[in-house]
Order: C-alpha cells, then sequence, then structure tokens
C-alpha cells in the first residue's frame, strides 16, 4: 500500500489519466479530487476534518430568498469578481470589506458576485457593485435535495456514468491506498456534477449582461469560479486566480502534473511572494504572475499604529483540519500562564458556528476566543509577540507583523512549513508544555518580516488588469 501523500496521488492521477475523465462535458475527477485526496487521508489516517454547518434559521432562509429576488443590474463591466463572501469589519469606517475584491473593484467598471458564507453576507459593505448569488445557492442544494430523495432518471443516469467511469478508478485507489471509498464518492460526485452544471447556467446568464474582459476569482476551486472558468474559456474571457493565501506543497488544488490543462482551470494565478513559486505546482496551462498582497501593505501600517505590540500577548490560530488540536494546546496555555499573559485563541471562519461544540475546552476566562469577523485578524497581529500555530497562511502574515513564531507539530506541519523549521530555526512542538517553555524562555523562532509579500502590490496588480483589458481575449 502505499501513502496518500501529495506525490503519490498525483502519480496515481498520472498512471489513471484521471483528469481527462469527462462526463456530460464536465471533468468530473478534476472538479472533486480536492475531496477524493481529503477522504483518502482521512481514512488512512484516522482523522477528523472541520465540522459541518448549523442548520438555516427562518430569517437566515427569508433573507436569503429576498436577495435570491434581487435583479443582476451590472451591465458591459470591465472586470467581473468572484469573491468569497469573507467580509471583516472595518473599525474605521464601520463596513465589512473584502479585503481581496474591494480595493482593486474601486479602481474599474466591475461587479463583485459575492456567495453566501456563514449563512449570510457581512453588511453593510460600503460598495455599490456587489451583487449576492443567493439565488443559485437556493437552486442547487434544492436539485440535489429532491434528486437524491426521488432518485429522479437524471440522477440515476448520472450515478451510472459516474459508476462505470470513475468507479473502476476508485477500485484502483482501493488497491493502491487501502480504504474503499466508492460507496461514499460516487454519490458526492453526481452531487458535484449537479452543482457545477446549474452553476455553469446561471453565471452564463450572469455573463450576458457583464459581458466582462476580465474574471477574477479568489477561489479557483469553488462552484462559481469553477462556472465562470468553463464559460471564459468557452467565450474568450481571460480568468485569473488571485490567491487567497498562501499555499503549501501538500494542498492538493495547489498541486497538479503539468499536463493536467484543464478548462476549469483559470488563465493565470495571482500570487503574494515569489517564494510562491516552486511550491505552487498547477498545469503548465496556468501562468504565475507575483503581484503582492495590497491590503496587506496598507493594513499593516494602520494595525500597527492603531493597536501597539504588547509583549506578553499570545495568539493562537485554529485550523480547520488542527483546529481541535490547536484549541487544547491554547486552552492548556492559557491555564498554565493565562494570569500574567493574554492568551487569545482565533476561530477559523468555518468554526464559528461549531467551535463551542466542537471545543468545550475553550470556555475559560483565560483564553479569549475569537469568534467573529468583527476585527480582522490584523488587529491580534499587531498586538502579539507570538504567534502559535499550525500549517496556516495566518503564519506568514504574523511573521510580516514582526510576531515571533512557534510551530506545532500537528497534521502535516512539519512537511508544509519546513522552509521555516529549517531554513529558518522556527521551533515545531508537540504540547502545551514546551510552548509554555519557549516563552517564559523568550525562544520562539524569530524570522525576518521583509519579503514575505511582492512589494508594490497594486501597482502589480494593476499593471496586470491594464495588459489584459488593452489586450482582451474577444
Amino acid at each position: 500500500m502505499m501513502e496518500p501523500t501529495i506525490e503519490n496521488f498525483l502519480a496515481f492521477e498520472r498512471k489513471y489519466q484521471c483528469n481527462k475523465i469527462e462526463i456530460e462535458g464536465l471533468h468530473a475527477w478534476a472538479l472533486y479530487r480536492y475531496e477524493i485526496h481529503n477522504a483518502i487521508k482521512k481514512a488512512v489516517y484516522k482523522t477528523e476534518g472541520p465540522g459541518g454547518e448549523e442548520s438555516y434559521t427562518k430569517k437566515e432562509l427569508f433573507s436569503m430568498a429576498l436577495n435570491a429576488l434581487r435583479p443582476f443590474r451590472y451591465h458591459n463591466v470591465d472586470i467581473l469578481f468572484v469573491g468569497n463572501g469573507r467580509r471583516t469589519k472595518n473599525v474605521d469606517t464601520g463596513y465589512f470589506e473584502d479585503i481581496y475584491c474591494d480595493d482593486i473593484a474601486k479602481k474599474y467598471k466591475s461587479v463583485i458576485l459575492e456567495h453566501p458564507e456563514n449563512h449570510g453576507h457581512c453588511q453593510p459593505n460600503g460598495m455599490d457593485n456587489v451583487y449576492f448569488t443567493d439565488r443559485v445557492a437556493f437552486q442547487t442544494n434544492i436539485a440535489v435535495k429532491l434528486s437524491r430523495k426521488f432518485n429522479t432518471k437524471k440522477r440515476q443516469r448520472r450515478t451510472q456514468l459516474v459508476t462505470d467511469i470513475i468507479g473502476p478508478i476508485l477500485d484502483k485507489a482501493k488497491e493502491e491506498f487501502g480504504p474503499d471509498l466508492k460507496e461514499k464518492l460516487i454519490p458526492e460526485i453526481v452531487d458535484r456534477i449537479y452543482y457545477v452544471d446549474i452553476t455553469k447556467k446561471y453565471c452564463g446568464k450572469i455573463l450576458d449582461k457583464a459581458k466582462p474582459k476580465l474574471i477574477i476569482e479568489i477561489c479557483y476551486y469553488t462552484m462559481e469560479s469553477y462556472a465562470m472558468s468553463l464559460l471564459g474559456h468557452e467565450r474568450g474571457i481571460t480568468t485569473a486566480e488571485y490567491s487567497h493565501g498562501f499555499a503549501f506543497p501538500t494542498h492538493t488544488p495547489m498541486q497538479y502534473n503539468p499536463e493536467d490543462s484543464l478548462p476549469e482551470l483559470p488563465d493565470y494565478e495571482l500570487i503574494y511572494s515569489k517564494t510562491q513559486l516552486p511550491i505552487v505546482h498547477l498545469p503548465e496551462s496556468v501562468k504565475m504572475i507575483t503581484v503582492g498582497f495590497p491590503f496587506f501593505e496598507r493594513q499593516r501600517e494602520h494595525y500597527k499604529k492603531l493597536y501597539p505590540r504588547q509583549d506578553k500577548t499570545i495568539c493562537f490560530i485554529s485550523t480547520l483540519h488542527e483546529g481541535e488540536d490547536i484549541s487544547k494546546v491554547a486552552a492548556q496555555v492559557a491555564d498554565e500562564i493565562g494570569d500574567k499573559y493574554r492568551v487569545i485563541y482565533k476561530l477559523h471562519p468555518f468554526e464559528f458556528a461549531t467551535y463551542k461544540k466542537r471545543y468545550p475546552w475553550t470556555a475559560t476566562d483565560k483564553l479569549e476566543v475569537i469568534a467573529n469577523n468583527g476585527e480582522h485578524i490584523f488587529r491580534y497581529l499587531a498586538e502579539s509577540s507570538i504567534v502559535v500555530s499550525a500549517r496556516t497562511a495566518s503564519v506568514w502574515e504574523g511573521i510580516g507583523f514582526g510576531c515571533k513564531t512557534i510551530l506545532l507539530n500537528f497534521g502535516d506541519t512539519a512537511v508544509n512549513m519546513e522552509y521555516f523549521i529549517k531554513e529558518k530555526n522556527v521551533p515545531l512542538v508537540d504540547n502545551a508544555k514546551q510552548v509554555v517553555d519557549l516563552i517564559r524562555n523568550d525562544a520562539a523562532g524569530v524570522v525576518e518580516p521583509d519579503g514575505m509579500f511582492e512589494p508594490n502590490a497594486m501597482t502589480n496588480i494593476c499593471n496586470f488588469i491594464d495588459g489584459i483589458l488593452a489586450s482582451p481575449k474577444s
């Protein structure tokens, strides 16, 4: 049996030509490869993934229904952004900002598509060009649920296609990696076909009106981004993903075999730093461009002036897959030194709704849990002297703020943060006692903050955009 490392998974995909598999015009394996790889790893390593979402309340459903009724009024734009809905509050303006799209969108004739996140949208956002895509969220969820409940003829046909075409590949995955996931994954892949197919039709109607010259996606592997990339290739519209963080060597969506050219992927990948060039391995058809992160440049100085560093503030940063382990260490450290130190635990946005049930040990007066987007994480990085986490892009940001760093040896941190561990001597520890010892002995890792992000980010991004607008595909 092989371990389900990213190297072995890519070798498996190449051996069986997984990313060439088409069902109803969609590369069905490619659209679900992230989840397939995660399912294999979870079964092999006996790990738990992130918790599911809470059910929608009647008020939330009513709000979504109202948003779904809004007409689309944005015509002949230069740029269409596919946002991710993850807005954070600007304490100066009171507006919830999209830290990736807003600043750029204000410079061009544009529209930002925003999918509901955490059951809604953060408002007010201070923008006049944001369109909520709640309608397609309704359509896809209802279509999938009804198809499952009534086992419709379309679902039967799609299930048979996936069983016949991808089923044998999943049998090979069982032979080579161990877990038998066929029964679990086939209906999930069918669901993904429904989601992308319906979303593509919805997005096509938006493009009929918007007619953009450039589509910028904040996360290429969401349903709306997959749909927009497909449509961009069909209609001759340039597409680009603008990174929403730093990629890691084992992050499946950022690792492909070079020959896997796919219409579901964008034309360009815009990244924060040249340090990402040897880490991100997208197909050769996707062009990599280093641009930086304008929001970070602007906000770093702002937050450092607004929230001076506190020598005795420690910020633990949660991650989706290691959150349970990190939260236990944070609670233990707070219990040990919380009388003398301010210990913060910053949750991942996807944990906000479920952490009280999943991490009950965080309910202590000595641990300050941040469970909302009322303040951007930059506030806590500005205030903190030390950041403690596993593999997360926030470690780069913390270093950019001048924080010392301690890494926790959970999940694949040792592999994904190898650069910091081996090249910069950042300590990798296993438990709360070691964290406390490093804090007390002032022995957390120190990394030079300059170089974490490409400078002059806004100029770099605008130069890229202006070049596309001057010579559009169509």
